[in-house]
């Protein structure tokens, strides 16, 4: 663990890129609040620079004067306010994860956020694990939303998942052909697809490269999703798709990030950890994590123009 004594050294050597676990029903923002606050907190707390001083002169002018060294009070943390603020830190992620979402989550401090942009232009696969329910619909696919319909799910298996959830795969990654103008079977999309994963141009259009199911004790099951460009919704839209396939119906009821290119659930602070010295010290593996792993910043992938 990095142990820090001086705020002013601590302060100059936040700059990177950290990894923390985002909490469900907490929002991004509310995460990066956190963490700055908890950063001005300890810092404060730390020694500081001595305080400054000022020049007073006393004494008749027609004897010699005297100067002495006065405390400065403009200078005085109870006058001026604390040493470190939020306004001191520049903060940004590199992908939004949702408010009903949890996981892994790419934030970068200072200097960092330079990072976390390239991170971002990327396009590195994420994968999730979602969690659904059968035997109930809702109008916005999640738990919280209003019951549309019920239905029985005593004939679901888990044979039939793993076949609908490979054809489901299957679909999306023949889409993903069609819309870059290419023949799933012509040589070029063979040459394309050799260089690695072919990532969409377009920053707003989802792309599934997998999907499995990874546990089912009905009415309960959970998939594991490997995607680019998702968002929370089109997670939901996977679970109601599903059960609509299945002659039932199903809604989400979790949505977890657990990996986001390299970064994995092992390396991510929880929120008990958003402290100076866990967060420098996660700073420092993830810069090693970039250093081992030079491509993730620039991915040696085809892009489709779509």
């Amino acid at each position: 663990m990095v142990q820090i004594k001086d705020a002013a050294l601590a302060y100059k050597i936040l700059n990177g890129l950290i990894c923390v676990y985002k909490p469900a029903c907490v929002s991004v923002r509310q995460v990066q609040h956190k963490i700055l606050t908890n950063l001005c907190r300890d810092l404060n707390d730390l020694p500081d620079r001595p305080q400054e001083k000022r020049v007073e002169i006393v004494g008749a002018t027609n004897a010699p004067m005297k100067v002495k060294l006065l405390p400065n009070f403009a200078d005085d943390p109870l006058v001026c306010g604390p040493r470190y603020i939020q306004k001191d830190f520049r903060c940004s992620w590199a992908t939004h994860l949702g408010l009903f979402s949890s996981g892994i989550l790419l934030l970068g401090i200072n200097d960092g956020t330079k990072l976390t942009y390239l991170l971002n232009t990327a396009r590195l696969t994420r994968a999730f694990k979602v969690h659904g329910q059968l035997g109930k619909a809702t109008d916005t696919y999640f738990w919280n939303g209003r019951t549309m319909e019920r239905s029985t799910y005593g004939h679901v298996s888990r044979e039939k998942i793993d076949r609908i959830v490979a054809n489901m795969q299957a679909a999306h990654q023949k889409t993903m052909y069609e819309l870059s103008g290419l023949h799933i079977d012509s040589q070029t999309t063979y040459e394309m697809a050799s260089q690695g994963l072919i990532r969409p141009a377009n920053n707003k259009l989802p792309v599934v490269y997998g999907i499995k199911c990874i546990h089912f004790a009905p009415p309960n099951f959970t998939l594991e999703v490997q995607s680019v460009n998702e968002y929370d919704k089109y997670l939901w839209t996977l679970i109601h798709d599903l059960g609509v396939q299945l002659k039932s119906t199903a809604h989400c009821t979790g949505v977890q990030c657990i990996r986001h290119g390299k970064f994995d659930i092992p390396l991510a602070l929880l929120r008990k950890h958003w402290t100076l010295e866990h967060i420098l010290n996660n700073m420092d593996e993830c810069r090693q994590l970039l250093e081992e792993n030079e491509n993730l910043l620039k991915p040696k992938s085809a892009t489709l123009s779509v």
